[in-house]
């Protein structure tokens, strides 16, 4: 019994970690960053300050994930089948991340970089359409990752018994 309540307990640890993640990319995506878009006057720098946000969500979110990954592994190990599932979930988030973090948004920056020593804000530029593109990809990607987080959380919050 005793080693019963010890897997609930990890399960329920797991299940913190990863409604935290969900919560934390859930308010900067679709609360914190639409505020910035409605308070500031000036869309360039609210643009700026989100793609900074955004950018330090995702280190947050890739070393959350790691770990989470690393626990998931431990708790298959102990005979916790449903998370095989929830491993692949989280491999496919840290792709995900990892694509964006590392190939969009850095196109994104180089785009509006170039714009600013034209003297434009990106949005004004030739460049506007191509940025337009990749925010459109970066929002799709957020948006994909966002729901696999809530399906991760969702899924560790059912504690079955090990399955022996």
């Amino acid at each position: 019994m005793v080693q019963d309540t010890n897997f609930v307990i990890t399960q329920r640890v797991f299940s913190m970690l990863s409604g935290i993640l969900f919560g934390a990319l859930l308010g900067v995506g679709f609360l914190v960053t639409p505020t910035l878009f409605n308070v500031l006057d000036d869309k360039q720098v609210a643009g700026m300050i989100a793609g900074e946000i955004f950018k330090n969500t995702s280190f947050f979110s890739l070393v959350v994930s790691v770990f989470l990954l690393i626990y998931a592994n431990l708790l298959v190990k102990r005979e916790l089948k449903h998370y095989r599932r929830i491993r692949w979930l989280l491999l496919s988030c840290i792709c995900i991340t990892l694509l964006g973090t590392f190939v969009v948004q850095p196109m994104m920056t180089e785009l509006r970089e170039f714009a600013l020593s034209q003297g434009v804000p990106v949005m004004q530029s030739p460049q506007a359409k191509s940025f337009g593109r990749l925010h459109q990809l970066s929002s799709a990607l957020f948006t994909i990752e966002v729901l696999i987080y809530a399906l991760i959380f969702w899924t560790s919050t059912k504690f079955p018994q090990r399955n022996g």
